[in-house]
Parts: structure tokens; sequence; C-alpha cells
């Protein structure tokens, strides 16, 4: 019972926070959909009195009134349908507007968000958390206005009518219909936990299709077709059956409400004719009775299904603020000042007792001290998993170290504003990023305010210029999805040439290389060295003979730092580099 208390306490703060952060700002609208709301509901009322009138009218001997309900008949009809439709279309721009503002908000807090929280779910999961996570509430917040407050007000209008017209009826039915609420109150709850169940399995079925057609290649070959087609139909299988389940709870809604309201309409068929019959009803009243009660039938089966909806609705509300409720660790004040770094002058890096683990326990950096001295160009050596692209997350701030601190300039990077410290490093990377934009585009990414001109000439001196302007349509062509039209080394240059556009004076090289075939590395290469001038570089390279000539070499081994110098001291000195040279990294 203390459990089932806590979350209602959980769900009723979130729809708190919820009608605080995204709804209370469309309150003029919600007002005017009220308004409309309420003569919707009014309206309903009026069609059984009008109905009353006409079959006792019918029964009189002179009687006219039949030649003006039709035409009163007809306008509220036609007051209602105008009624209705602007009222849908109010209800429906609200939620799209506030399912619009919950996706816009949690895009940009997961933008915003550490690596280290992105990274512990797949980016599906986050994808389903935008698009179905948000579809759910909006569904319930729609259902929440038409049904909650529509059909409620329709329901109190039609039965303030029956107390009207006869209170005895009214009671019988009162005694009916309440009998409904405890069984589907049950179902609701259990519609809360498999919805939840639900929800997770869509991510799981997101994540897992999203994971297959990105690694399409590997599996075609591998010859893996057949284990990712197994693996598809059990996550989509597994869906299947929790929908079912969720669609079986709302199905067992209905025939509740359809039973008892048949009860009732018998009950009050029964009761009505006898005391028509002993003059205390007339047959208008009973009609009139009858069609106010088979009208309640609609919003009451509305009601009845409503909680299962909002159940739903509240599960995925409260993953949605899980998520936006993780606040970044890595920031930086809002009164923090800009690095100030001279272009002409590059900067000194200096590590100071640096550790760092991504999980609080195994360490991966264990107390590195370096200095990377203004204009040098450090290597950083070892093998696969010994903490060297770590210390790149580290200087790019993507991370923040357990202990220790590392400062440019003397000035501890977490005393930097963080905008203005990756405004101050270009990053090339193995894994190079491309998006399904122009040529032009993707270039620009290095500095946004950048001309054409600029954008050109660094093309050209990253060697891509002549094969941008003999593609289709130039620079304006699109290179497709991760720019599957490109081939390795075309996709690295144009890398290299958003570096080159950003021209920040601390240049940080991740393996940027190691993926191309040694003629395009070569080329490559050169073109590297181009941008290293007049820059602090720190380069990751997988082959030593690629870092030769760099000022500083530093050799890592299980996250440590076990040497350092240049190459020819490193080849007498080091036992572990001359393995490393000898079999490569």
């Amino acid at each position: 019972m203390k459990k089932k208390h806590i979350i209602t306490n959980v769900n009723k703060n979130i729809v708190k926070n919820f009608y605080s952060d995204f709804v209370f700002k469309y309150k003029i609208d919600i007002i005017f959909a009220f308004i409309l709301l309420i003569i919707v509901a009014s309206t309903s009322s009026i069609y059984p009195y009008l109905i009353q009138l006409v079959f006792d009218g019918l029964l009189k001997v002179k009687n006219y009134e039949w030649i003006i309900l039709p035409f009163v008949i007809a306008f509220v009809a036609i007051v209602r349908g105008v009624a209705m439709f602007f009222q849908i279309r109010q209800v429906s721009k609200i939620s799209l507007s506030i399912s619009l503002d919950v996706q816009k908000k949690l895009t940009k807090h997961l933008i915003n968000a550490d690596l280290n929280e992105l990274n512990k779910i797949s980016s599906g999961n986050h994808v389903s958390r935008i698009m179905n996570d948000v579809v759910l509430i909006r569904d319930g917040f729609e259902r929440t206005i038409n049904n909650l407050i529509r059909d409620v007000f329709t329901i109190l209008a039609l039965f303030s009518y029956l107390m009207w017209l006869d209170w005895l009826l009214s009671v019988l039915v009162v005694i009916i219909y309440p009998l409904a609420l405890r069984p589907i109150v049950k179902i609701g709850k259990k519609q809360n936990i498999i919805a939840t169940t639900l929800q997770e399995q869509m991510e799981t079925v997101t994540s897992t299709l999203t994971e297959m057609l990105q690694g399409i290649r590997m599996v075609k070959s591998y010859n893996l077709e057949n284990m990712e087609i197994n693996r598809s139909e059990n996550v989509l299988n597994s869906l299947f059956r929790k929908t079912f389940n969720l669609i079986i709870g709302r199905a067992k809604i209905l025939p509740i409400l359809e039973i008892l309201g048949g009860v009732a309409a018998a009950s009050v068929i029964g009761l009505a004719s006898y005391r028509v019959s002993i003059g205390e009803l007339t047959p208008g009243s009973v009609v009139g009775y009858i069609t106010a009660l088979l009208m309640i039938a609609q919003p009451a089966r509305a009601l009845g299904t409503f909680n299962t909806v909002l159940q739903e609705a509240l599960s995925a509300l409260e993953r949605i603020y899980k998520q936006l409720n993780i606040c970044p660790k890595v920031n930086s004040l809002s009164s923090a000042p800009d690095i100030k770094i001279s272009r002409n002058k590059p900067p000194e890096i200096v590590f100071k007792n640096v550790s760092f683990s991504y999980d609080n326990r195994n360490k991966v950096l264990n107390n590195i001290n370096f200095i990377a001295k203004p204009g040098s160009k450090v290597a950083l050596v070892g093998q696969s998993g010994a903490g060297k692209s770590t210390i790149i997350n580290l200087i790019s701030r993507f991370y923040d170290p357990s202990n220790g601190e590392i400062t440019i300039n003397e000035v501890n990077i977490k005393d930097i504003n963080l905008s203005s410290l990756r405004d101050n490093i270009s990053l090339v990377s193995q894994e190079t990023i491309i998006y399904n934009k122009s040529f032009l585009d993707n270039i620009r990414f290095g500095n946004l305010n950048a001309t054409d001109l600029n954008v050109k000439k660094a093309a050209k001196n990253a060697d891509i210029d002549k094969f941008i302007s003999n593609s289709l349509n130039g620079y304006d062509t699109i290179v497709g999805e991760s720019g599957n039209t490109l081939s390795g080394g075309q996709k690295q240059r144009v890398s290299i040439a958003r570096a080159i556009l950003k021209d920040a004076p601390i240049l940080l090289l991740d393996e940027a290389t190691s993926s191309l075939d040694p003629e395009t590395e070569n080329e490559i290469n050169k073109t590297l060295e181009k941008l290293t001038k007049n820059k602090t570089t720190i380069t990751i390279a997988h082959k030593l003979s690629t870092i030769v000539n760099c000022d500083q070499i530093i050799l890592f081994n299980k996250g440590k730092i076990v040497d350092a110098g240049s190459h020819k001291e490193l080849i007498k000195s080091s036992e572990l580099y001359k393995k490393l040279s000898t079999i490569g990294i």
C-alpha cells in the first residue's frame, strides 16, 4: 500500500511539473478550448429535451410545435457541429504544440548531456523517447481534454436533465453505473505496468533495428543475415505480445460498460413503463429520458478507457522527466572567463596527477603527468586500451578527471568557459562524422560563419577541392547518409578541411589515418603536416612511422605513462617501444 502511495505522489509531481513546464504557457488557448467544450456539452443535453417535446406534442390533437421544432433541432445540430470542429482543432493544436515543445526540450537536453550519460543507452532508445513516448503523452493530453473534461461536462449536463425529468429513475442509474468503477480502476493499474514494459520494449526494437541497419555491411560480409532476422523477429514478437496484453486490458473495459449500460437501460425502461401506465410519466418523457441515457453511454465508455491511456501517458512522462532531471556534470559557470590564446602563440597544455575512471571503479588513467609545450607535436602511443583516447576526451572536456587537473596556459580548464575552450580545439578523429548534406555544409561545420570562399580555400588545403568540383553539383552535391557516396580518404579530407577552416590553436588527432590504405594514409599525413603548423598538436597514432618527427612521444601502458622522449631516445631506452615499432600498434 505504501509503494502505491509513493507511485501516486511521483505521478502527481510529474504532472505538476509537466503543466508548469509545458502546459501553462498555452493557458489562453486552453480557456478558449474550455468554452468550446462547454458549448458542445450543453448542446448535447438539449437533444433529449427536444425529442421529449416532439413525442409529447405528437400525442396532442392540435399541436403546431412540430413545425418549429425541426428547425430548432437543426440549429442546435449546426451549433454543436461547428463548436465540435473548432474544439477538436483547438485541442489538437495545443497538444501538438506541447508535444513539439517536449521534443525540442528533450533533444536539446540530450545534445547538451554528458557523453557518459548518453552512452548508457543506445541512440535508438533516445530516439524512441523523443518520438514514441511523446506521442503517448500527446494522446494522454488530448484524451484528458476531450474525455475527462468534455465528456464529464456532457455527462453532468445530461444527468442534470435526467434528474430534472425524474429523480427516481436517476437514482436507479446512479446505483448501477458506479459498479463499473472498481474493475476499471483495477485494470488501469495493471495497464500502467504493462505500458511501462511496452515502452521499454519499443526502445529495444528501435535500438535493435537501428543497430542492424547501421551495421548492414558487416552483417552481409559475415553472412549474418539469418542471425539478424531471428534477432529482429524475437524483439518484434516480444513487442507484439506486450502490445496485445495492453489491448486486452483496454478490451476488458468496453464490455463492462456495455453490460452495465444495457442493465441500466433495461431497468429504466421497465420502471418507466410502469410509471407511464399509472400516469406518473408521459411517453415523451420516457423517450427523452432513454435518449439522454443512451447519449450518456458514449462519453461514459470513453471515460472508461481514458484511465488506461492516462496510465500509458504517465509512464512515458515519468521516463522523459527521468531523463530531463539528469543534469550535466561537465559544465562551466556562467561567469567563467573565456580562454585567451593568441592565434600566433600556441598554448601550453599540462596534465598534473590526472586519474580517470569511466565507471568509478576501474582506472583508465592513473596519475598522469606530462607537458605539451607551446607549438609542439606530442604523440601518444601504446597498445589498445592503454588510455590514449581518454587523454583526448579529457582535453576537450567530454569528461572531467576523477583526480588531478588539466591546465592550458596555467589555467585549469574547469575554470574556463566550456564553449570558449572547445572553440580553441580542432579534433580530427578516425570516426569521421559526415551528415547527409552538401560538401559546403559539411565543411562549414568547422566555422558556421565562414564564407563560401573560405570553405573552398580550406578544401584546397585539404586536397579535396578537385574531387568536389568534379562532383555532380560541385560543392552543393549531397554526400548521402554518413557520407556513403565517399571513400574513407575523401571523408577524412572533409574532416581535415573542417579543422583547417576552424583554425584552432589546439589540434587533436585521434588515429586520423588508422582506417586508410597506405597510399591514402601517406597523402593524408602530408595534408596533416600543413595543418599542424603553429599549433599545439597531440596525436594518437597506430603506426610509429607517422610520428617519428614529433617533439615528444609519450608511451602508455595500462593507464600509466611508462616512458617519454623522442623517437630516437625511446628506440634506445624502451623495450616496449621497440616492440611496438616492430609489430605496429
